[in-house]
């Protein structure tokens, strides 16, 4: 499935841009936005997805990348995409940073070997995971905000569809409310690492994963995510 949902998006989006590391301008990025949500830790981000059950999305990028920027400044800012990034999904930027490392199918590797046993060879190329940390299929290059929320919508529908039939019959897919009970390490190590996790209080939006001490059934009815400690 996975296969033919690589190709079709290939096929469809004629307006996909790719590049390597080449500065070819500057986007103003709404780091505030982003960071409530973005993960600069491979091993991390899969980790997470694994202790919460979300499938992860790994941006490998660079520093001087234009596509990059422009992704980051016009796609992640997108609220109806943050909506789904932060409760369906676990995002993850790399750099091809020699001094950080990386564990994968068993093997060590430093960020730019990382990138090399991926196949990246230009930047911004997404991988997609399931919450057991498997590669699913990769998306080189671009893509504007609406691509990018029906490709999101498409992994959560998750059945025996292409990417095509999926946006011909306008599936409608909605984000879930979940509640989940995790050891106190588990906790410990979101609260750590993921941004998105927090102690419970007032100020948060509804689409923060909240931990809870005690049993709330509003706040469950509110928030889309809800952790307990079991």
């Amino acid at each position: 499935m996975y296969k033919k949902f690589l190709v079709m998006v290939l096929l469809i989006i004629s307006i996909i841009s790719f590049t390597d590391n080449t500065n070819i301008g500057n986007s103003s990025i709404d780091n505030s936005s982003i960071n409530s949500f973005i993960i600069h830790d491979f091993d991390n981000a899969l980790k997470i997805g694994n202790i919460t059950g979300k499938k992860v999305i790994v941006m490998f990028s660079s520093e001087s990348c234009y596509y990059c920027k422009k992704f980051k400044s016009e796609v992640l800012t997108d609220k109806e995409i943050q909506k789904w990034l932060k409760t369906e999904f676990i995002f993850a930027e790399i750099y091809a940073d020699k001094n950080k490392k990386a564990t994968y199918l068993g093997k060590t590797l430093n960020y730019l070997e990382l990138f090399g046993a991926f196949g990246v060879r230009g930047t911004p190329t997404f991988f997609f995971f399931n919450s057991k940390g498997e590669a699913l299929s990769q998306l080189p290059g671009y893509v504007p905000n609406d691509i990018f929320l029906s490709i999101l919508k498409f992994f959560k529908y998750d059945k025996k569809i292409t990417f095509q039939e999926f946006q011909e019959k306008n599936i409608d897919v909605s984000i879930d409310k979940k509640v989940l009970n995790l050891s106190k390490e588990e906790i410990h190590f979101l609260l750590k690492n993921d941004p998105n996790t927090k102690l419970y209080n007032n100020n948060l939006d509804e689409y923060s994963n909240i931990v809870l001490k005690e049993k709330n059934q509003s706040l469950e009815e509110k928030y889309y995510i809800v952790i307990y400690e079991k």
